[in-house]
């Protein structure tokens, strides 16, 4: 996490170049979650260039929206803005949020779209696919689609088809489940549009990847201590959350959970830059899930599973694996943020390690060739932490990351020390990802990551060259 002298003065600190940018749209107001996952998505707003939030209609919530919702969160922001520069000065003004508030269409599904139905949140999408940005523009359905198909229909009834097709390279989707009509009929005349989505029928969402993130305890709000399961349920219970979110001018915005606790987080979590997510490839996994192509020159990305030891002991294989098997980290995370909304003082909060792995620094994977049978040193000796907290190192084996049918997983040698070493087995054709974990000791601890990837078979190439 970068710390800035003057934290204040937000004009001397630039944004990232690498931040991903995003646009919401989102059915808040129909239930708790949705607001619970903006008070999260405005903590890493100093991660992520949020571009529009668009009110917006879904099948809980067919014939209103609710911005107002919008403004009060932002409106929280503006109070603990302060301080949360004083701990990252990329952290945005609050009053530049409050301009990506954006009015979506009151009218559901389909029922919404066509000519003349154009809205504030469908015109704000066609202008961030304009703006001069060779970034990707992703957008997170929380709800429904409807205002994300009025933009596209608008493009192609104006626009010629090589200049849609320019426009549409650039865009991403992550919809938490298809929760109108509107979805469907997108990926059905956009079919390589790049989205990342929980296909099942149509509201049963009990299997879909992003309940992973807490649907396990799911309509049992008032469950304080959950019995030992795959997942550790205690960090999503309204009591963990009362003691370690629901805390100063934002933290008291985040409401309750009835159903299951921020539902459409996932949606924006692998676009965090911690080292483990990579946004262009789903499949590699994050925070945010798992999610693998469902058919080549399509661009539909669906659940993929991963096999999880969870707290019980018991081995369990399933797409929310893909997500739970992270949660002590980033509700860690989410705590720390919080945390820095109450104070200006730098030393008297927790910030998370930086990485150094074989003298590089950013959060991308460190791509490396080797023949099988090679050993490689991976030396991430030079980490630290800018509280100067005791860090703890563990690497790791990401099988189902590099490929559908894995291999032997190689062998690693001093897995919980700074200075590891890999040894490729014989016979490796598939690419190999190692996760490193660096976890500080600090209250609570903070974990950041970095992947490598060791590809076997363009070392085979290059030697035969």
């Amino acid at each position: 996490m970068v710390g800035c002298a003057n934290a204040a003065d937000a004009t001397a600190c630039p944004r990232e170049p690498d931040n991903a940018r995003l646009i919401v749209l989102t059915d808040i107001g129909n239930e708790p979650d949705d607001s619970e996952s903006l008070v999260r998505l405005l903590l890493y707003t100093n991660e992520i260039d949020l571009e529009a939030v668009v009110a917006s209609t879904s099948v809980w919530q067919h014939e209103r929206i609710r911005p107002e919702l919008v403004d009060e969160r932002i409106a929280g922001y503006a109070k603990v803005a302060g301080n949360l520069r004083a701990h990252d000065c990329r952290y945005p003004e609050a009053a530049a949020l409050a301009r990506t508030v954006k009015r979506g269409s009151p009218r559901y599904g389909l029922a919404g779209v066509g000519p003349g139905k154009s809205t504030e949140g469908s015109r704000a999408i066609i202008a961030a696919l304009d703006r001069d940005d060779a970034r990707p523009l992703w957008v997170a359905l929380w709800g429904g689609a409807v205002d994300l198909a009025q933009a596209l229909t608008d493009m192609r009834d104006t626009r010629s088809p090589q200049a849609v097709e320019k426009a549409l390279a650039r865009l991403r989707i992550y919809a938490i489940s298809d929760q109108d009509d509107a979805g469907p009929w997108i990926r059905t005349n956009f079919p390589k549009l790049f989205w990342v989505g929980s296909i099942h029928a149509f509201g049963d969402y009990s299997a879909a990847t992003w309940r992973g993130f807490s649907g396990d305890l799911y309509r049992r709000p008032d469950l304080v201590a959950p019995a030992p399961a795959g997942p550790d349920g205690r960090l999503v219970t309204n009591d963990w959350l009362a003691r370690n979110i629901r805390k100063g001018p934002l933290g008291t915005l985040y409401p309750a959970w009835l159903y299951a606790m921020e539902g459409d987080t996932p949606s924006f979590m692998n676009l965090v830059r911690n080292g483990l997510s990579s946004p262009e490839r789903p499949e590699w996994g994050g925070w945010g899930g798992r999610y693998g192509r469902v058919s080549p020159g399509q661009g539909l990305f669906a659940d993929a599973t991963d096999t999880v030891v969870g707290m019980d002991g018991v081995t369990y294989r399933s797409g929310q694996a893909t997500i739970w098997r992270w949660r002590k980290a980033y509700q860690n995370d989410f705590a720390a943020r919080i945390a820095w909304t109450l104070t200006g003082c730098y030393t008297c909060a927790n910030h998370a390690p930086r990485i150094a792995l074989n003298g590089t620094h950013s959060p991308s994977p460190l791509v490396l060739s080797a023949r099988p049978g090679t050993a490689i040193t991976l030396d991430a000796g030079g980490s630290k932490d800018p509280d100067g907290d005791q860090l703890d190192f563990a690497w790791s084996i990401y099988l189902e990351a590099g490929s559908t049918f894995p291999e032997a997983p190689p062998e690693i040698r001093d897995g919980n020390k700074a200075i590891a070493t890999v040894t490729v087995p014989s016979g490796a054709t598939k690419p190999i990802h190692v996760i490193l974990q660096v976890t500080d000791r600090g209250a609570p601890s903070l974990t950041r990551y970095r992947r490598v990837i060791i590809d076997p078979a363009k070392s085979a190439e290059g030697s035969s060259r």
